[in-house]
């Protein structure tokens, strides 16, 4: 029986309503767009054919949706703050086997060579779920199988007439939260940056590198970062450039290093 090849498809969350930074996702970083950034490293990946996908809003996005059809950008339209559900119609017409890869539009530079080592992981030894670890945040990625995340939106439909949800907020909102939360239910794959290091010296040595995008100061940063390693042609750079880059000059990456990262059970007061 031949071997079932997997499809890929990344699907990117956007929005113009950010409650931090409104239209951020437009704004532009050298002469490209954050949303055209996320584009251009996912279009970069020779070694899988992967279809790039935005997820935007059903309603109040009709500039985000105008900008995506100008850039010949492929989009569907989904529920406006069940983000879950957005990715749920996303991947209707995929089979259960193949791979959902979840980006969010925050995150204009995701380790592209990272991502690509974890999905030809993923066509030999197959998971449930798989993502980039000890990333600076905002660089990382994480795949879900169709069948996982199928299975986790099940999980919204009360099991008896008068029942409650099993799924709470910040499951909908933040799509993978919940396999994260029972890793007893799913084969999880963690593919991490260096073994050479022990969980806790990578983490420390990546703590407070912000390269996601949700204030003004962020985007000083990611301008700065950028204008960096494009000046000396190295338009993909990746996490070990951004690590070896804090260290050698912490300047670089200092304006945003106050922020606090919501933690991963926020919810957005327009979610379900």
């Amino acid at each position: 029986m031949q071997k079932y090849i997997p499809r890929f498809r990344a699907l990117v969350q956007a929005r113009l309503t950010s409650e931090r930074l409104p239209k951020k996702v437009l704004e532009k970083i050298g002469e490209k767009t954050i949303l055209e950034h996320i584009a251009a490293r996912i279009q970069s990946i020779q070694s899988t054919k992967v279809e790039l996908k935005f997820a935007i809003a059903e309603e109040e996005e009709t500039t985000l949706a105008d900008f995506l059809r100008e850039k010949n950008f492929a989009f569907v339209k989904g529920h406006p703050t069940h983000v879950l559900k957005r990715f749920i119609d996303a991947s209707q017409d995929m089979a259960d086997e193949d791979y959902v890869i979840r980006l969010t539009a925050d995150n204009p530079f995701i380790d592209k060579d990272r991502l690509t080592t974890l999905i030809e992981h993923l066509k030999e030894y197959p998971a449930d779920y798989a993502y980039t670890a000890e990333l600076p945040l905002g660089m990382g990625s994480e795949v879900i199988r169709v069948a996982a995340l199928r299975s986790v939106f099940f999980r919204d439909t009360p099991l008896t007439p008068n029942g409650a949800p099993e799924l709470k907020g910040h499951h909908r909102e933040h799509v993978t939260i919940f396999i994260r939360e029972n890793p007893h239910l799913y084969e999880i794959f963690p593919l991490r940056l260096d073994d050479a290091f022990s969980i806790e010296a990578a983490k420390a040595r990546v703590a407070g590198i912000r390269m996601t995008i949700d204030e003004a100061q962020d985007l000083t940063v990611a301008r700065r970062v950028y204008s960096h390693f494009a000046g000396r042609g190295l338009l993909f750079f990746g996490a070990l450039d951004v690590i070896e880059l804090a260290k050698n000059d912490p300047s670089m990456l200092a304006d945003n290093r106050h922020i606090e990262q919501k933690a991963a059970t926020s919810v957005d007061s327009r979610t379900v």
